[in-house]
């Protein structure tokens, strides 16, 4: 699994499409949370490259309905799925691309710091199983993992 991260609009889908060169691929499927999309549960046999992107906004549906640690955990049950997926069959690869909100000021509303803290422990969850780890700032990517 490939983790990426970064501020918002700073380039981090370009430099993904770039770097696994997208336009290449035939059996990728892209997921955008950002539409709106659901998440399909199974994910495609023929998938060998798939993204997430906008996984910070997955984040804040899961925390609609859950306490804090329900959410937490199903934030984990996600990367047990995702995980097994990729293993289930050599050459598949998850690519993860979420935007940083950890930084700048603390939010006042309660349900926005919720939403924070979840996003900074799902990401340093995801991260900690992941194989790779970027950051991409302004466009320029730097492998922190």
């Amino acid at each position: 699994m490939h983790i990426v991260t970064g501020g918002a609009y700073n380039g981090k889908a370009a430099w993904v499409r770039d770097y696994y060169q997208w336009e290449k691929q035939e059996n990728g499927y892209w997921f955008n949370a950002y539409e709106k999309e659901s998440f399909p549960v199974d994910l495609s046999e023929t998938c060998r490259l798939v993204v997430v992107e906008g996984v910070e906004q997955m984040v804040f549906q899961w925390m609609e309905d859950k306490t804090l640690d329900n959410a937490r955990e199903h934030g984990r049950e996600w990367i047990r799925k995702w995980i097994d997926w990729e293993q289930a069959s050599s050459g598949r690869q998850l690519i993860v691309i979420g935007t940083d909100i950890s930084k700048g000021i603390v939010p006042m509303e309660p349900s926005l710091r919720k939403w924070r803290d979840l996003t900074g422990w799902f990401y340093q969850d995801v991260v900690e199983k992941s194989d790779r780890f970027d950051i991409v700032w302004y466009g320029i990517g730097k492998q922190l993992k």
